[in-house]
């Protein structure tokens, strides 16, 4: 299994109490299923994974899981054990009950509960806290690790797929997770992924440095910041930028702090959060400049993490990637700004239906932020950053470092889905609602209702990551040629250049698009880009030369229909696609190589064009 550190642990495989009626509506391929009547203790395991074991030792009545499932934020105290190999291991217990005094405990490991939306529902995600940095199941030392129920996702493997990627990306601080099965106070609640969580730590100075999977930072003024324009109003300390009018969240930092009202940051804290303030206020005023000055641009950010970022975002279309949970941090003033850690992935991996929530495994997604992800949020850096011919360029390049980790992702799916077999089929005994149900994303557009077998869930996931790698590979690379177009609108004129793929003109705003010029670099192939226009009054207007205009300026003239084509040893070894969004009609289907976009004989103007380039 890909992405995972540290030897393999070999299970032991406990009785079997599934009947081979439930086996088979589970869709298990497995032959062995554990599920007890009666919940096993320390050493037993669940199933064949590990178990992790919370005994709830606070006083009455915060030692009952009704407790902590009506009280959110209140930690109460816990003994944990894990149970592996057929012997538990006590991580940490309690040496003092707490009293009044002490609602905390002494020495002891504290659970709450843990999400927001996810937490409303009838499975939930639960928060462990440690005195110190404790090492579970093999993975780096930690002291905050989340327990996800991945209630959202029927496969259950949506983040553990997306957090492996991006621990093979390379990327910094990507925590570490296993698959287990959970116990709370005596309760049998399924399935769970156990994973660090997303926060600072003071870089190690040793020579070499202890292994750590936290935002290691080596200056007082180094900072972690969250984009959420979901939850933020209930955070103390927060501000919204002018330009994209997203909200960034001050999440932990070099020296810690409290992050509850009232709280009075430190003054190397409150130095670094207005540092990263007015670094985020000086890139976003770069960003979307008409003429964006990629120099300063990348002077300003890490530009290897925000591609990595990207690719993550892109591969798996998250739909969080314009509104929430998306990390960034800086190393102080001297620093530059990072993207990450990756964070919450549940809903992405076509897990929606719907095109503009990630459903389509072939769209442009995440470079289109606001047309494909519309109502989810403001946040569209990388809209502006794929603006940038230097950052496309660059993207294509690190593409193909990352693109065996891509396409092994079905492979790794795979690999889930034996080790998960046993768990998964005792989860949906556990939780018996969500199979063959609607989705409690539906709302949305969630993909509903979810598949009658868990096996099923999986394939349409497999099914999805294959084809979604597979449009990638012929998208970037290096050497792909980098379009770059632009087009002049009714009211506006010549609208900022965009990049492969992005939307130029406008939608919803009834304004004709009236011309285009179209460009081409990052290649040494030779050949162009051509087009033919057909225009109000006056019809195909015939191929322009390369770099000419494509329709009319200064006249008052709707663009009809577009046919664009490649020339020379370009032709030969890519294809041109491009779609229009046409007065009444919307978005058309895909057309290349010189085919017709558009109408003729209609009298609708093309309002909008997206135009990619791909390897035959």
């Amino acid at each position: 299994m890909h992405g995972v550190r540290g030897k393999k642990p070999r299970f032991a495989v406990l009785p079997l109490f599934l009947s081979v009626g439930l086996v088979a509506s589970l869709g298990m391929l497995a032959p062995g299923v554990t599920a007890y009547a009666a919940v096993p203790s320390p050493p037993a395991t669940v199933t064949n994974l590990p178990t992790v074991y919370v005994t709830l030792t606070d006083l009455s009545p915060k030692n009952q899981l009704s407790y902590i499932q009506a009280n959110k934020d209140t930690p109460v105290a816990t003994q944990v054990d894990v149970a592996q190999n057929g012997s538990p291991t006590t991580i940490v217990k309690c040496t003092t009950l707490p009293t009044v005094a002490l609602p905390g405990g002494v020495g002891c490991p504290t659970m709450k509960g843990h999400g927001n939306f996810t937490w409303t529902l009838d499975k939930k995600s639960y928060q462990l806290k440690f005195d110190k940095k404790t090492a579970v199941l093999g993975m780096n030392p930690g002291k905050t690790w989340i327990l996800i129920a991945n209630r959202t996702d029927a496969s259950l493997m949506r983040n553990k797929a997306t957090l492996d990627l991006a621990h093979q990306f390379g990327m910094f601080a990507t925590p570490e997770s296993r698959f287990v099965d959970l116990v709370v106070g005596g309760k049998d609640l399924g399935s769970y992924l156990l994973t660090d969580k997303v926060t600072v730590t003071k870089a190690d100075t040793a020579v070499p440095p202890k292994p750590d999977s936290h935002v290691a930072l080596t200056t007082p003024q180094g900072v972690l910041v969250e984009m959420d324009n979901h939850y933020a109003a209930a955070e103390p300390f927060k501000f919204t930028t002018t330009k994209s009018k997203s909200t960034f969240v001050l999440k932990d930092s070099y020296n810690g702090f409290t992050n509850s009202a009232g709280t009075v940051l430190d003054a190397d804290t409150l130095a670094g959060w207005n540092d990263i303030k007015s670094t985020i206020t000086t890139l976003e005023s770069l960003l979307y400049a008409s003429s964006p000055d990629w120099t300063q641009i990348s002077k300003l950010i890490d530009v290897d993490s925000f591609i990595k970022y990207y690719f993550i975002s892109e591969f798996v279309e998250n739909p969080d990637v314009a509104s929430s949970s998306v990390f960034f941090y800086k190393d102080g003033p001297t620093g530059k700004l990072f993207a990450g850690p990756v964070w919450d992935y549940d809903i992405s991996l076509g897990n929606y239906a719907t095109t503009n929530r990630g459903g389509n495994p072939t769209e442009d997604y995440v470079k289109n932020e606001q047309m494909t992800i519309t109502g989810n949020g403001g946040f569209d850096w990388w809209t502006q950053l794929f603006r940038n011919s230097g950052f496309v360029a660059q993207a294509n390049t690190t593409y193909d470092a990352l693109k065996p980790s891509i396409d092994a992702v079905p492979a790794n799916i795979d690999g889930y889905q034996t080790l998960l077999a046993q768990s998964a089929a005792h989860n949906y005994v556990v939780w018996p609602n969500i199979l063959g149900k609607t989705s409690v994303i539906a709302f949305n557009g969630g993909h509903t209702p979810i598949k009658s077998t868990w096996a099923a869930e999986v394939t349409l996931l497999r099914t999805w990551a294959a084809t979604r790698a597979a449009y990638l590979d012929k998208a970037y690379g290096l050497n792909i040629p980098v379009l770059q177009y632009k087009g002049h609108v009714q009211s506006i004129g010549w609208q900022p250049t965009v990049s492969t793929g992005q939307m130029a003109g406008t939608v919803g705003k009834s304004l004709r698009l009236e011309a285009l010029t179209i460009s081409d670099s990052n290649t040494t192939v030779t050949g162009s880009i051509v087009g033919n226009a057909h225009v109000q009054n006056i019809g195909w207007m015939g191929y322009g030369s390369a770099g000419s205009i494509i329709g009319t300026t200064g006249r008052g003239l709707r663009l009809e229909a577009v046919q664009l084509k490649l020339t020379g040893n370009l032709a030969s070894s890519y294809n041109l696609a491009y779609r229009v969004h046409v007065q009444n009609i919307g978005w058309m289907n895909w057309v290349s190589n010189g085919a017709t976009a558009g109408t003729t004989g209609q009298a609708l103007r093309i309002e909008a064009i997206q135009i990619r380039i791909a390897k035959k």
